[in-house]
């Protein structure tokens, strides 16, 4: 018994040393879920506690030196208080991340805030949210929208006898009327009043410090709205676009190449249906045959013509030209077919025996469909919207094209510089802004688009230091939303 005793007192210590070292081991380990665990200063102490503790037990068992056990004593409790400052100061810091985080965040959201008003109003007036901050800041600076300020009160009583004589009302018959005032009434009688008003954007939302919820932690800056709060170059990231829906609102959109902003191109230029994909990023010179050509067996569905004469056209109209005016002489047509080079040579009798008015018309027409350059495609472009007074549409089966007058008094109004602006009417032939004026006979054709605004307003590399993955986000391009996804 005593001898038991003996032994418990021996390894009493240094076993409760070891339980602990072995706790702090499972919490180093296991404690924290997803992002959030303890650092590996942590785990590096909790093994020194169980090596502590297993160093006693070697003493005991005299497998070690008395000496040798105090010496690594000594550097595991230096050890131990090292590492447990350097937990400590590792818990102090990840409390001040947290804090400035949360200080963070809460700049952000203000400065979502003030994007999305702005996209609201922006809306309002032209039917769409911009996709770029230079727009909203020529629409804060620029633009007036309609305002209507109310003066006074709908009366909450029954109407006045005078009133009733403004009013026209009988008290016996029109008892039910005299009960109260609704707003008509009270206009008519002059106890409210409405102002209407031209207001410019900018004094209209943030006409002050404060805004909407009176609750602004920093004043509006126009001219750094875009950049993300309490960072240096980091700006808010935005877009725009119009959502695939049931809704039956059409809007109409110019299209330009992604690398320069003003560089239009005709939707009739663009691969929508993706029949062209076989020629993405190919540089192909001349007409491909879309479809069988009746009148011109020798041609094959996917022939390149590359040129007629040693002329390359990229209309169907100055192929069908070309014909015309070659009535005795052969036509020679060097053709891709299949990657392989091949020559034709064909006279305008060849084609038709005895040309008439008749022949070249409805020749003309199928060369329009059958005979067409490469289209481009779709991914390399974006939208460029416009307003139902830009466009022309003769008809609900017509396709939509530019009016050029609108267009034109679109460019002073939004201050774009019209010595960048080009037209691409037929593949490859770029028209100047100059060139491009009421005498054009040829249309400028714009894509029909049926859905619903949607936008998006994020902060493209935010603050984590938790690596919490919670970016703040206000709108959505995959549903109809407007405000932030912390509300």
């Amino acid at each position: 018994m005593e001898e038991r005793n003996l032994l418990i007192q021996k390894y009493i210590f240094p076993v409760l040393v070891i339980l602990m070292g072995l706790m702090l081991l499972n919490t180093a380990i296991f404690s924290g879920t997803g992002s959030t665990s303890q650092s590996g200063t942590f785990l590096l102490g909790a093994l020194v506690v169980v090596s502590m503790g297993v160093v006693t037990i070697l003493y005991i068992k005299e497998i070690i030196t008395k000496k040798t056990h105090l010496s690594i004593l000594s550097l595991m409790l230096i050890s131990c208080l090292l590492l447990g400052y350097s937990t400590y100061s590792s818990i102090s810091t990840t409390i001040a991340q947290i804090d400035l985080k949360k200080k963070i965040d809460s700049n952000i959201k203000q400065g979502l805030r003030d994007i999305e008003i702005i996209q609201l109003e922006y809306k309002k007036k032209y039917g769409w949210y911009s996709d770029n901050f230079e727009e909203l800041k020529r629409f804060l600076l620029n633009d007036s929208v309609y305002s209507i300020s109310t003066k006074g009160i709908v009366p909450d009583y029954k109407i006045t006898p005078e009133h009733c004589e403004i009013l026209g009302y009988d008290p016996i018959l029109d008892y039910i009327q005299i009960e109260s005032y609704d707003e008509q009434e009270a206009l008519k009688c002059g106890l409210l009043t409405k102002d209407t008003s031209w207001e410019n954007v900018l004094v209209k939302l943030f006409d002050s410090s404060q805004d909407s919820s009176n609750n602004r932690l920093y004043n509006f800056d126009f001219n750094n709205f875009d950049l993300v709060p309490m960072s240096q170059n980091k700006y808010f990231k935005i877009d725009a676009k119009i959502l695939e829906s049931n809704d039956d609102i059409t809007f109409e959109v110019l299209l330009h190449r992604k690398d320069d902003e003003y560089n239009f191109v005709s939707s009739y230029l663009i691969d929508y249906n993706g029949n062209d994909k076989a020629y993405y990023g190919k540089d192909i010179k001349g007409l491909i045959v879309k479809d069988s050509i009746p009148q011109m067996p020798q041609l094959l569905i996917g022939d390149n013509i590359v040129l007629v004469d040693s002329i390359s056209f990229n209309k169907s109209e100055d192929f069908l030209n070309a014909l015309k005016n070659k009535k005795k002489d052969t036509l020679r047509f060097q053709i891709l077919r299949s990657g392989k080079k091949i020559e034709l040579k064909l006279t305008q009798k060849d084609i038709i025996s005895r040309p008439s008015r008749a022949f070249w018309t409805d020749f003309q027409d199928v060369l329009s469909y059958n005979l067409q350059p490469p289209l481009y495609n779709p991914e390399l472009f974006e939208p460029f919207h416009v307003g139902k007074n830009i466009i022309i549409k003769e008809d609900e089966f017509s396709s939509p094209h530019l009016d050029i007058g609108n267009f034109k008094k679109l460019a002073i109004n939004h201050s774009i510089d019209t010595n960048s602006i080009t037209f691409e009417f037929f593949k490859g032939q770029k028209t100047n802004y100059s060139d491009f004026n009421l005498e054009t006979e040829d249309y400028f054709y714009l894509l029909s688009k049926v859905g619903t605004p949607v936008f998006i307003a994020y902060d493209p590399s935010p603050y984590d230091p938790l690596n919490e993955r919670d970016t703040l986000i206000t709108g959505s391009l995959n549903e109809v939303k407007t405000s932030g996804n912390w509300k």
